[in-house]
């Protein structure tokens, strides 16, 4: 999806600024719209200018940010990420490819963007070439992992080896996956699991866990995997085309790392600092995710969900019959209060992240430039497997 990403946030060369009105409407037929009536109206495009600065809300091991500094040879990035040890991978691979001086690299969370950028908006910071930072042009998030972050067992993010029950992106941060495994009542532990990933065996696998760890806690992606297959039948272990596991740690490092939050969180945030015409591009790879933004934009937009309809939980399926065998005993866990909902479920932290925004919907609002998420091509899915849940939407900021 790295040329639909180029397309979407405008990063190409200054090779012809402008384009005829059919171009245009072809353009817009790309952008979501089969029948060519994209709500961008039929004009010229706006090329970048030739210092553009866009923003890589999730740098991991560069290559978006690479193929932007490629396509657009003047241009400059601001790449955002918690994981130092994938930043200084990401800055050896820039380096190599002779692009690092147009790259500023900012540890932190994108969600945290508006603080994050003030310095350089208000000239108190430069670029890492030295040259002040005008405007943000455009921004990418990208929801997924990197090969390199599933592979590192410092992250323990993988089934595949073994390694300790960690799952943080940013390993200063306070719960890990173990303690969510560990220390989640049963109850809760199942409804992290169906509502994070639809893990249909959710009820099934938190009672093995629960009779596990009351023996003795679970430390490692090893261990919980293997739990997981045993908690699931071998009847439809068989059947499935992925690991057992897939979905429960999906679902756990979403949990970790509040990646539903992050992202309403950082959408708010990184389309509050981009200049007008500027566009937010975002890469999700789960159903949640992209009903997490889709929402996410109509709000920015101003189409507000009904909150009867907006904040109405999905009505739980049910589960397999559990096993029916009483559990161990053992020694009593300390409680892990976590909150379960997301973005839409809970109306104070709503307001809460509104409310660090007040232009919205009197200075700037943004236009929803994907009416239907973009997927990958059976020609890209056919050569990157990984991409085939991938799903792209986009908007764009204009001034009232």
């Amino acid at each position: 999806m790295v040329n639909e990403v180029l397309k979407f946030l405008r990063c190409r060369s200054l090779a012809g600024n402008t384009v005829t009105a059919a171009q245009s409407k072809e353009q817009s037929t790309l952008e979501g719209d089969s029948d060519g009536n994209s709500e961008l109206s039929v004009e010229p495009l706006i090329a970048p200018r030739a210092d553009a600065v866009f923003v890589d809300g999730t740098l991991g091991t560069g290559g978006h940010t690479l193929a932007m500094l490629r396509t657009h040879p003047t241009c400059r990035v601001l790449a955002f990420d918690r994981d130092e040890v994938s930043m200084s991978f990401a800055r050896q691979r820039l380096q190599e490819a002779g692009v690092v001086e147009r790259v500023t690299f900012v540890k932190g969370d994108f969600r945290d963007a508006k603080e994050l950028l003030q310095p350089y908006l208000e000239k108190q910071k430069v670029g890492s070439d030295g040259r002040a930072i005008e405007q943000i042009d455009g921004a990418l998030i990208d929801a997924g992992m990197s090969l390199w972050q599933v592979t590192n067992p410092l992250h323990g993010l993988s089934f595949r080896s073994d390694a300790p029950l960690d799952m943080r992106y940013d390993r200063s941060q306070e719960i890990s996956a173990f303690d969510l495994v560990n220390r989640l009542s049963t109850s809760d532990l199942e409804d992290l699991l169906f509502k994070f990933a639809d893990e249909r065996w959710a009820r099934r696998i938190a009672e093995f866990i629960e009779a596990q760890r009351r023996r003795n806690p679970i430390h490692s992606t090893a261990e919980l995997a293997s739990l997981i297959e045993a908690a699931i039948p071998s009847g439809v272990r068989r059947q499935s085309r992925v690991h057992p596991a897939t979905k429960t740690f999906a679902a756990l490092r979403l949990a970790v790392n509040d990646e539903f939050w992050a992202l309403d969180h950082g959408a708010w945030a990184l389309s509050s600092v981009l200049a007008p015409a500027a566009r937010l591009v975002v890469l999700t790879y789960s159903s949640n995710e992209d009903r997490t933004i889709k929402r996410t934009f109509r709000r920015l937009a101003e189409r507000g969900i009904p909150i009867d309809l907006e904040n109405q939980p999905r009505k739980k399926r049910k589960t397999e019959a559990s096993s029916g065998k009483p559990r161990p005993s053992g020694p009593a866990r300390p409680s892990l209060t976590f909150s379960l909902k997301m973005p839409g479920e809970d109306a104070e932290r709503d307001s809460q992240i509104a409310a660090q925004f007040p232009g919205l919907g009197t200075t700037w609002k943004m236009k929803i430039v994907t009416k239907k998420p973009v997927e990958p091509s059976p020609e890209e899915v056919a050569s990157n497997p990984l991409s085939r849940s991938c799903k792209l939407r986009a908007v764009e900021k204009c001034l009232l």
